[in-house]
């Protein structure tokens, strides 16, 4: 059984030389993809948003590699929450932040926050200005502040202090606060944002706003081709033993090939498919002929 202790056969003892290939694309891709988020935790200096397709394993290697850190403090944003709601969070966080300890804010698949008409833009645009380093709110507080949670009310009152006679109140990073993004949605870059029509038009406005959050962040782009993508996913399946823990050899290697064999038909491709799918199937139905039976309803 392929376990920790266990040692794995090479990868091109097993496998045709093109999906060796495909492999070796995929590991030097994911290898800068880890290599990415390592940095983005140990250097202070830049916020960090990735772009590429569900289930390659972003959401779990940013956790992992946070975990690692004792003085980061992450801090989980998904599903819907309008910008209220994140503003408290944030007072919150960064108020009750422990001195020396870097306040990271985890934007995971929440692909909606940078559409061309999202009231978030603006926010971060300010929040990851290196100039600026800070969360505005420039709107009379009223009765959202009213019915506000206690900590909530606290923390923004300590900020409202900081600077009493303006409107609203303003939260001081400090150098203190990292954002880091993991997207299904790409930002557009400066040739996009070239063609996007003529300057000043609604479109190129729209793409200009959106690029303007790309050019305050360290921009990994994840979108792969099938080779790099397979090889990517067989990288960690071969190598990983916790990744279909307890598969043995002939295992993995069947649920690689078939995966490369149905790229196309297979209903997903992505780690989460091989496991929670393929190797879910081959652990329960361990006959080839009742798990391969079960795998081709995976197709469509």
């Amino acid at each position: 059984m392929a376990n920790k202790k266990s040692k794995i056969s090479n990868f091109d003892d097993w496998f045709a030389p093109n999906q060796i290939a495909a492999h070796i694309k995929g590991k030097n891709y994911r290898d800068l993809f880890l290599e990415y988020v390592e940095e983005f935790f140990t250097d202070k200096d830049h916020h960090l948003y990735v772009a590429g397709q569900p289930g390659v394993g972003k959401t779990w290697t940013v956790e992992k590699e946070g975990s690692k850190h004792k003085n980061i403090v992450i801090l989980p944003i998904n599903g819907a929450m309008r910008p209220w709601a994140f503003i408290k969070m944030m007072a919150v966080a960064v108020y009750k932040l422990p001195a020396n300890a870097i306040l990271v804010p985890f934007i995971d698949d929440k692909n909606d926050i940078f559409k061309s008409n999202s009231e978030y833009i603006d926010l971060f645009k300010i929040a990851m200005d290196k100039s600026k380093d800070r969360i505005e709110y420039n709107t009379s507080l009223g009765a959202q502040y009213t019915i506000a949670e206690d900590l909530e009310k606290e923390a923004i009152d300590y900020f409202k202090s900081l600077n009493p006679d303006r409107t609203g109140f303003i939260i001081p990073f400090d150098n203190r606060v990292k954002f880091v993004f993991t997207m299904n949605t790409p930002l557009p870059n400066k040739n996009e944002l070239a063609a996007s029509g003529k300057v000043g038009s609604d479109k190129w406005i729209q793409t200009n706003n959106r690029h303007a959050i790309y050019t305050r962040v360290r921009y990994e782009d994840l979108i792969m081709d099938k080779e790099t993508y397979w090889g990517w996913m067989a990288n960690v399946v071969w190598h990983d033993a916790e990744m279909c823990a307890g598969a043995t050899e002939e295992q993995r290697y069947e649920m690689l090939v078939w995966m490369w064999d149905n790229w196309e038909a297979a209903s997903e491709t992505n780690l989460r498919f091989i496991e929670d799918k393929l190797w879910s199937t081959m652990r329960k139905h361990p006959a080839r002929n009742a798990y391969r039976q079960r795998w081709e309803k995976l197709k469509g």
